[in-house]
């Protein structure tokens, strides 16, 4: 007879499988693009309520042929779009407010010939631009970079912001496949393939000697249920009870730090680990930094910074080898460790002995991983760009990193750029920023 922590888990688990199995997102995928054929649109707001479907379909997509059919129904239901009748609030969360948070004014506009550049992370933030700015103004003067969250990226915004746009926009990727996601989405996608996690301050981390580290396992990870805490419960149960075990995260998706203990005491480990919730940066840092590995175990997500943070942190990192998240690509025998699903708590035992030999730190700088050398890399770009179509350039980008929102390397930037955030919101009615 099963008992109730037994029930639990079991029902965790096979909740888990069903959100990650293949076959069952090809058999949701399907079952929402018969559902939309059956739909007759008659008005914009219809079509973009079936997008709004589709787009889910694409993201549930296991295969390369699903997703294709998911773009194709898209497609046509864009291209019934009357792009001056979008019902943008009936979609977006908060979409009346008119500042842009997750922005940055990376370069001031110089002249009819040098634009300047605004940073922008996150679609429904670029939703938002289409609210009341006036977007040809706004193309006419800046530059518009755009940092994607989510991989796959389909989403009512990433469709339908481009027709509004009069310009081409510069898209960075959270996972490879972007580079060819967002190109079928809309032509006027020029990318570059830069992730999130390519923004990190190596100067915010001040490793530690190896025999400082006093944490065996560390995990920076919102409390939503596609971080996967749970196969961390799993594996404790048959890791050792003297290992100190760290995590660190926020509220996501109604999910909190009860949450998770709730969980933990279904699995027979509440007591064996520590949680904190909403650290400051310092507390973060200082903490990330004694920890001998950092797990991630989602199985799907964008960038995840957290990878890269550990990296600069000089922690080696462990992330399973079949996931789709994007800093994936910056593990390897330096770096961390790719993680098969089964046997977890052996591999982090032999993960945490091994620990030592790895030097994550001094790899993501050689190999131009950090904030400063990314901000070189999309400085070339835009620079390259504009002179290729006439255009000028005279001054660069301010260097740029992430914590967790976009912010200036140098804080000095702030002032010397402030003209442009008070020049855009007098032209164009949209607030750049937190500074602004």
């Amino acid at each position: 007879m099963m008992t109730p922590p037994m029930l639990k888990r079991l029902k965790i688990q096979i909740k888990d499988f069903v959100r990650f199995n293949p076959a069952v997102r090809n058999f949701l995928a399907s079952y929402i693009l018969l559902q939309a054929r059956r739909v007759q649109t008659a008005k914009s707001g219809d079509a973009v309520r079936i997008i709004q479907k589709l787009c889910q379909a694409a993201r549930l997509a296991a295969t390369d042929s699903m997703m294709l059919k998911a773009e194709a129904a898209i497609a046509r239901q864009v291209s019934a779009i009357d792009p001056q009748q979008i019902p943008w609030g009936k979609f977006l969360p908060d979409f009346g407010s008119n500042r842009i948070n997750k922005a940055i004014v990376l370069k001031r506009y110089v002249s009819a010939r040098e634009k300047g550049v605004v940073f922008v992370s996150f679609d429904n933030q670029m939703a938002r631009l289409a609210n009341g700015t006036d977007l040809r103004q706004f193309a006419e003067r800046y530059t518009l970079v755009l940092s994607p969250q989510w991989s796959p990226p389909h989403t009512v915004a990433s469709y339908l912001f481009p027709l509004l746009y009069p310009d081409h926009i510069f898209c960075l990727i959270s996972n490879l496949r972007d580079l060819g996601h967002f190109p079928r989405i809309n032509d006027k996608y020029r990318m570059v393939p830069l992730y999130a996690s390519n923004w990190v301050d190596p100067h915010k981390y001040s490793p530690v000697n190896f025999t400082e580290k006093d944490i065996d396992i560390f995990m920076l990870a919102n409390f939503a249920q596609y971080k996967r805490h749970h196969a961390l419960f799993a594996a404790l149960r048959d890791l050792p009870r003297n290992y100190r075990v760290v995590l660190v995260g926020r509220r996501e998706s109604g999910r909190s730090k009860e949450s998770l203990l709730n969980e933990a005491e279904a699995f027979g480990v509440r007591d064996r680990f520590e949680i904190r919730e909403n650290v400051s940066d310092e507390e973060l840092q200082n903490t990330l930094v004694r920890a001998k590995t950092s797990l991630i175990l989602s199985r799907r997500e964008g960038s995840c910074v957290a990878v890269v943070e550990s990296m600069f942190a000089n922690t080696p990192v462990g992330v399973y080898e079949d996931a789709e998240v994007g800093s994936r690509v910056f593990v390897n025998e330096h770096t961390g460790r790719l993680l098969r699903r089964r046997d977890l708590a052996g591999q982090l035992k032999d993960f945490v002995d091994s620990s030592a030999k790895y030097e994550p730190r001094r790899w993501v700088m050689e190999n131009g991983v950090s904030c400063i050398a990314s901000s070189q890399v999309l400085n070339d770009v835009l620079k390259q760009s504009a002179l290729n179509t006439g255009g000028e350039w005279s001054e660069d980008i301010a260097t740029l990193r992430w914590r967790p929102n976009p912010q200036y390397c140098d804080p000095c930037e702030a002032g010397r750029l402030r003209s442009s955030y008070e020049d855009i919101e007098r032209r164009c009615n949209i607030t750049i920023g937190e500074m602004a």
